[in-house]
């Protein structure tokens, strides 16, 4: 797998991280876990409702994301392949999210897969990928659903 982005939504932030951990060991995919990413800004603050977070909470977040796709456009060595994860809710925001990503995909020249975890269940529906070749996988078995989405990535 060379120069690709994954895109993992699900339900569970425990199975789409098992799932990027069982990617990245196989690959030696980065993986830009969004836990890691709110954690900066989440680690300084009640973030025990984040319905009730105000929107410059939401602002900053997005500063630490901003940068970190900045530094995979711009300066990560071409050939390295990332697994983004995040919740992927069919809200506005999250949307914006995956189109940032995308776009970042597209500017550096990468191929963008969008995967979508079906285990797992919420009171909000998961997004809906725009692209004809988004993948659903189940993430019961993380080293399962990483095989598939390996090989859906050489074109298998």
């Amino acid at each position: 797998m060379n120069n690709t982005v994954i895109y993992l939504i699900g339900h569970s932030p425990a199975a789409r991280l098992a799932v990027a951990q069982a990617i990245a060991a196989a690959t030696g995919a980065r993986i830009v876990d969004s836990q890691a990413l709110y954690a900066p800004i989440f680690n300084l603050i009640d973030h025990a409702d984040l319905a009730t977070l105000p929107d410059a909470v939401w602002a900053e977040v997005d500063a630490v994301r901003g940068a970190v796709l900045r530094t995979i456009e711009t300066a990560s060595p071409k050939d390295w392949s990332f697994v983004f994860t995040h919740a992927g809710f069919d809200i506005p925001a999250d949307v914006g999210v995956y189109r940032t990503v995308r776009a970042t995909a597209e500017r550096r020249g990468a191929r963008f897969l969008p995967v979508t975890l079906t285990s797992g269940a919420s009171k909000r529906p998961l997004l809906r990928f725009e692209e004809n070749q988004a993948l659903a996988v189940a993430g019961d078995d993380p080293a399962a659903a990483a095989a598939q989405i390996i090989r859906a990535t050489s074109g298998a």
